[in-house]
């Protein structure tokens, strides 16, 4: 019960608890439960965490109801300080032993302070353009009532002049940012979107979100991640968090392996040539090993890889390789001994 508790006052667990994007994923494992052994895992682990604060509830109503209430500070004063003891304990065995080379540049505190800040900036950046683009795409969708004023495009000049970001800008994106509202064609508005991934990332990174969702359960553009920065800039600034190599590494890991497998069931269905003389087995050997088989191949919104469209298969292997390049080039900056200038370009 202490370790519940403990829970209760961390940050990160109501945060996990009232992201939207939480009771999506626990939705799309209630539509697999049946057929699925990680979608009932996920979902019993989602419903104990939901049941956290009732279950410390119930413990404290019985504890004041038996009167052994008197008595809980002192137990959990006694388990905090084993832990403590038991942790220093670990620190001193392992202090004995030679440590392991690095296998990331330990970053200083100054270090940390250089990367925060190109991080931050590039976080603005993202989020004005998305916005940007979601404000022409609902131009484009929607006859606005004679007489109001859309201010979307001095409302982001404004935010990247007053940030000193501007001047960070590729001369493409100053040009798109440049132009009236409403003059966004689609082709760009489009690929202007696809900004929101490494905006994700980059939430992600600067502990703004403490949870990075796998690729087949954020298959949904959602421009919210850039209007809340938009509207509320310092929120980008608040925390001092900074996501640790180890962690950068797995996502990045994790987005191969699903780039991997979406490609291999594009070349097996002939989505996807492959040049002359290059090996293809491989991809129909991964696809057949993996079909259908409802436990282990990986999963895209509510179906598995192979059980998805043309269309979805395209998504996903464009947010998959946009996730693997951006957290390679994290990777790499993070384990470079010099910080390098901060160049935005969104416009490829």
């Amino acid at each position: 019960m202490y370790s519940l508790f403990v829970l209760l006052f961390r940050k990160s667990y109501w945060l996990m608890l009232f992201r939207k994007a939480t009771w999506y994923e626990a939705w799309l494992s209630l539509k697999r439960v049946h057929k699925d052994r990680r979608a009932r895992k996920h979902l019993l682990l989602f419903l104990f965490q939901l049941l956290i604060p009732f279950l410390c509830a119930a413990w404290l109503a019985w504890a004041i109801g038996t009167g052994a209430f008197i008595v809980v500070p002192i137990v959990f004063l006694i388990i905090w300080w084993r832990n403590r003891l038991a942790t220093k304990e670990v620190a001193v065995s392992l202090s004995i032993k030679a440590p392991p080379p690095p296998a990331y540049r330990e970053l200083t505190s100054e270090d940390r302070r250089k990367l925060r800040s190109c991080f931050e900036q590039l976080t603005l950046i993202y989020a004005v353009m998305t916005d940007r683009a979601g404000s022409e795409a609902f131009l484009k969708n929607k006859a606005l009532p004679e007489g109001v004023e859309v201010v979307s495009r001095r409302i982001h000049l404004d935010l990247l002049k007053s940030r000193g970001l501007w001047d960070k800008l590729s001369s493409s994106d100053r040009r798109a940012m440049m132009m009236p509202d409403g003059h966004w064609e689609w082709p760009l508005i489009n690929h202007t979107y696809l900004a929101v991934e490494p905006l994700r990332l980059l939430r992600w990174m600067l502990r703004i979100d403490y949870y990075l969702p796998v690729i087949g359960q954020q298959l949904r553009i959602d421009a919210r991640l850039a209007n809340e920065l938009v509207r509320a800039p310092a929120k980008v600034f608040e925390a001092d968090g900074l996501i640790s190599q180890q962690q950068v590494e797995i996502g990045r890991n994790a987005a191969r392996q699903y780039l991997v497998r979406c490609i291999a069931e594009e070349i097996t269905r002939g989505y996807r040539k492959v040049d002359d003389g290059e090996d293809s087995q491989w991809a129909t050997n991964y696809s057949a090993a993996m079909s259908g088989k409802q436990h282990e191949d990986f999963v895209l919104g509510g179906k598995l890889v192979s059980e998805a469209t043309q269309e979805e298969l395209g998504w996903a292997v464009t947010l998959s390789r946009s996730r693997m390049n951006f957290l390679n080039w994290a990777l790499a900056t993070m384990n470079n001994p010099v910080m390098p200038e901060l160049t935005a370009e969104v416009q490829q």
